[in-house]
């Protein structure tokens, strides 16, 4: 399957999973502590998406104004992307880190004339282009939205998988990570269905 299909489907799964989530907080789908982990496996590839307020990832909300801000923002955007220290993945497995794509809000100096990829920054590893238009053109680029004036940073890692037939669960190691991010509403799409779990610093493996 093509990554565009597969972010196809990380959209419409997270939308879901956004639409289940609103309805069962009436504050909103926001929540200080409270993260979104999409991810789909199908042939050899595995793809993660990973939502979670910029209160947990960064530790603030506000447009970064003054130098320390702004360095402790470029930090967080920086351990976003280093997956490796954030998930753990069956090393049997034998997957690599494709693409990488980070949604993150932008910085209020660019909101006019900006620098596009300042507000969305990807790793172009293995990069299909022609897939890259088609996920422009098809796929929800809000992931690094606001509820309510709260932000939301994210991040999709795309992974080609050597031996995906012993991939059989994920680990989520951000916890260690950023400590005010206390669950992690999962939702999966693999080759045998639908899987879903709720993560914490306790219990931060869900495994197929």
């Amino acid at each position: 399957m093509k990554a565009v299909t597969l972010l196809l489907a990380l959209a419409t799964f997270g939308a879901q999973a956004n639409h289940e989530h609103e309805e069962s907080h009436s504050h909103g789908a926001h929540e200080h502590g409270h993260g979104l982990l999409n991810f789909v496996v199908d042939g050899n590839q595995l793809m993660i998406e990973l939502q979670a307020p910029a209160a947990d990832l960064v530790g603030f909300e506000h447009a970064a104004t003054t130098a320390e801000e702004k360095a402790q923002y470029a930090k967080a955007l920086a351990q976003l992307k280093q997956p490796e220290t954030l998930f753990g993945i069956a090393p049997a497995a034998a997957c690599q880190l494709a693409h990488q794509e980070i949604k993150a809000p932008q910085p209020e100096e660019d909101h006019e004339g900006h620098d596009h990829d300042a507000a969305h920054d990807e790793d172009h590893a293995n990069h299909d282009h022609d897939a890259d238009h088609e996920e422009h053109e098809g796929h929800d680029h809000d992931a690094a939205h606001k509820h309510d004036g709260h932000a939301d940073l994210g991040a999709i890692y795309t992974y080609n998988c050597t031996a995906p037939a012993r991939l059989n669960g994920l680990t989520a190691k951000l916890f260690s990570v950023y400590p005010s991010l206390s669950k992690l509403t999962v939702q999966g799409i693999l080759p045998s269905g639908q899987t879903a779990a709720e993560l914490t610093p306790t219990a931060n493996t869900v495994n197929w």
